[in-house]
């Protein structure tokens, strides 16, 4: 994992590009000389040294009434949002850049950040060199020599009940033996054998060890494709790109990465009329969470929260034109800050393009006089893949010509497998080795799992006076013609409180629509958009499960709380090794009014995965969505709906 990161990222003393540019927008992420100095000025104050390890350091937002007010060519505040590790003890601070200053420092007690790059190192050598963990292996046939090509993969440790691993620093390490094959390293699990490694201690305190488990030979028939990002010829586009504006058609927003969250869309507004009228303020991802459901001890820790554990930004891929981005797409880099709080740079981890999807946006051949019109339709998407473990997951930010505004994620690379004593369904052990999961090789189970992404969006249509409708139809008995005894109506009730909106109230509900109260349309509506969630999968999980409460945004397909620029993380801002509930629960549980106020929603998109044997051993990518469309916004037909092309139908 970690040569992967290397190969992504090259030192900052690389960079050229423009990337150090002055800042141009107040919402551009840090610039490296940025960093830099933002590590300078902990070290000035005594709050890092030499020894600090930095988890986050990232743009502080300014606030959204300056960043609103702000116009192109005005000074703005930068300040630098810090989490580092120090003396065994987590510190969050504000640095002001301009005044060289620390705004605010403090010590975070009982939490562990994010997992850092150089602690996957840490956890691999520890359980190498271990007895105990050797000599499992030498039980398993791995001489000293074997031992040293395997493959272990650190895995974040999940919650624990054990009070010996209370208070410390953990990692859990399960390995492969990659027999050469480079890409799926996956496809030979070492099964029944874990080591709990303490990062601090740089050691391992505890081996599970449940029996030696046959090793699958089944052939993985991993092609070794390119191993370079490749950069497409430039090409015309209809886009424009200036700094981290994109403007396209009517469309105009704000783009940065974040090590975190990964891709942060920000002020995304569409031109009508001669002026530019907001939809979203800000767009995130805000938590991932998949939890596999089997509870063999080697397996039951195994509840990822990975965009707080590892950082979606972080593992960014870089994309290769022809595959994960179209040949003509603009290819960009983006620069984050390392572990030792080293600005570095992220070759071709995102791209732009504009996409013909060989369809009709809207299309009508009227039989009655032989006429048609018609419109193809186009969309801009901004992409970007971040690789995390055996997973790959496509984060695709997708604008329309109808004014839609649509966030598709796609699932994909190589399942976690389990190695079983099973080759067939006819061995006698079937039965119980797939128990929590199907037969996928010879040897082989996918243990059956949930992913629940969770996206934030703050939306701010018309301005951010904003209700949420809830659209529910209603049956009404019909007093008319005795062939029609009923009919469904439309009824529309504002949501006055924060909360979540369960799976059994979206059920009954046809849409749900955010309005501006404040703003009427020419038809004397008021404008909004329709959120669609585009699924309704939620966890099963019990509530009493430690894995559900540290991640119970899942229990609900679509939340709704007060805007807070400080409540970003749905599963809250120190998700790894937490043990109790936080972040959306957490928020919510204020129960602030949310009817005519600045809002934010919270989507989860997600799927039970239930893995089939043709997943293996690469997932056909799984898509899920979640969109914006208008509804009032324009009071009449969006400009991308109006004809722009009549002929006559051909073919009769």
């Amino acid at each position: 994992m970690r040569r992967r990161f290397q190969c992504t990222l090259y030192v900052a003393a690389a960079i050229a590009c423009g990337l150090m540019d002055a800042t141009a927008h107040p919402l551009d992420a840090l610039t490296a000389e940025e960093i830099n100095d933002t590590v300078e000025i902990l070290r000035a104050g005594g709050r890092a040294d030499s020894a600090t390890r930095f988890a986050l350091i990232d743009l502080d937002e300014p606030a959204k009434t300056a960043v609103l007010a702000w116009r192109p060519g005005e000074s703005v505040p930068r300040r630098a949002f810090v989490v580092a590790r120090r003396d065994r003890g987590v510190y969050e601070g504000v640095v002001d850049l301009a005044a060289r200053r620390v705004d605010r420092w403090q010590r975070i007690p009982t939490v562990q950040s994010s997992i850092l790059i150089e602690e996957w190192d840490v956890a691999q050598q520890a359980t190498k060199a271990d007895a105990a963990w050797r000599a499992a292996m030498r039980k398993r046939n791995f001489d000293d020599n074997a031992i040293e090509r395997l493959f272990c993969a650190p895995l974040s440790a999940g919650y624990s009940t054990d009070s010996t691993e209370a208070g410390r620093r953990l990692i859990r390490v399960v390995c492969f033996d990659p027999a050469g094959d480079r890409v799926n390293v996956w496809g030979r699990p070492i099964e029944g054998v874990t080591a709990t490694v303490d990062l601090d201690e740089r050691k391992v305190i505890r081996v599970i060890d449940t029996g030696v488990v046959p090793m699958s030979r089944a052939a993985a028939n991993s092609p070794e494709g390119s191993s370079k990002a490749a950069r497409a010829a430039p090409a015309k586009h209809d886009f424009m790109v200036k700094g981290s504006e994109v403007r396209w058609g009517d469309w105009a927003f704000h783009f940065r990465m974040d090590r975190r969250v990964g891709l942060i869309v920000s002020l995304v507004r569409r031109r009508d009329g001669g002026r530019e009228r907001m939809v979203l303020y800000r767009g995130s991802i805000a938590e991932m969470f998949v939890p596999y459901m089997d509870p063999d001890p080697n397996w039951s820790f195994r509840t990822y929260l990975d965009v707080g554990e590892l950082g979606f930004g972080l593992l960014s891929s870089s994309l290769r034109a022809g595959i994960d981005c179209p040949r003509d797409a603009m290819f960009m880099d983006a620069v984050l800050p390392d572990d030792r709080g080293a600005p570095v740079i992220g070759r071709s981890i995102i791209c732009l393009f504009e996409r013909d999807t060989d369809a009709p946006l809207w299309r009508h051949a009227e039989v009655s006089t032989g006429a048609y019109a018609g419109r193809s339709a186009h969309e801009l998407v901004l992409r970007t893949i971040p690789t995390v473990g055996n997973y790959d997951y496509i984060i695709d930010w997708v604008l329309t010509e109808a004014g839609v505004i649509r966030i598709d994620v796609g699932a994909t690379g190589i399942d976690e497998v389990k190695g079983v004593a099973s080759r067939t369904m006819a061995d006698p052990t079937a039965a119980a080795d797939t128990a929590h999961g199907p037969l996928v090789a010879p040897n082989l189970v996918a243990v059956n799992h949930d992913h629940f992404l969770s996206l934030r969006l703050d939306v701010d249509i018309d301005g951010t006076a904003n209700t949420l409708m809830r659209q529910r139809l209603t049956l009404q008995r019909s007093d008319g013609d005795a062939d029609r005894q009923s009919v469904w109506t439309v009824t529309e009730e504002p949501v006055a409180q924060e909360g979540p909106l369960p799976a059994d109230a979206h059920d009954a509900v046809a849409a749900w629509r955010i309005v501006n109260p404040t703003v009427t349309n020419p038809l004397g509506q008021h404008p909004g958009y329709e959120l669609r969630l585009g699924h309704d999968v939620t966890s099963v999980l019990a509530v009493d499960d430690p894995a559900q409460r540290r991640a119970g945004f899942s229990a609900a397909p679509l939340w709704i709380t007060a805007y807070d620029p400080n409540e970003l993380y749905a599963a809250g801002p120190y998700p790894n090794q937490s043990h109790a509930e936080g972040g959306l629960p957490v928020y919510a549980a204020q129960h602030r009014p949310v009817a005519g106020a600045d809002l934010a929603l919270w989507c989860t998109i997600g799927f039970h995965h239930l893995p089939r044997p043709e997943d293996w051993p690469y997932l056909p990518t799984v898509w899920h969505s979640v969109s914006l469309v208008p509804y009032g916004f324009f009071g009449g037909a969006a400009p991308g709906d109006r004809p722009e092309m009549s002929a006559p139908a051909t073919g009769k």
